[in-house]
C-alpha cells in the first residue's frame, strides 16, 4: 500500500508544482484551485486553495498578502 501512495504522488507532482505543507512539512501540497474576484467590486483579489496530499489538510492562500489560512470542515 505505501508502494501505491508514493507512486500517487510522483504522478501529481509531474503534472503540477508541490509546495511544502505547513502542517506535515512534506511536499505535496497541490493547487486546486484558484479565484480572482470580478472587476467590478474593485482591484482584483486572487485566492488560491490547496489541499496536502500525505495528510489531507486544506489550505486557503492569499498571494497578495503571502497568508495561508486552514479551511475546517
Amino acid at each position: 500500500m505505501d508502494f501505491s501512495i508514493r507512486h500517487t504522488f510522483e504522478k501529481t507532482r509531474a503534472s503540477r508544482e508541490a509546495r511544502q505543507c505547513p502542517q506535515c512539512r512534506t511536499e505535496a501540497l497541490i493547487l486546486l484551485r484558484r479565484h480572482v474576484s470580478p472587476a467590478r467590486l474593485g482591484p482584483p483579489l486572487v485566492t488560491e486553495y490547496y489541499e496536502c496530499e500525505c495528510c489531507e489538510s486544506q489550505y486557503q492562500y492569499s498571494p497578495a498578502d503571502n497568508r495561508w489560512k486552514p479551511i475546517y470542515q
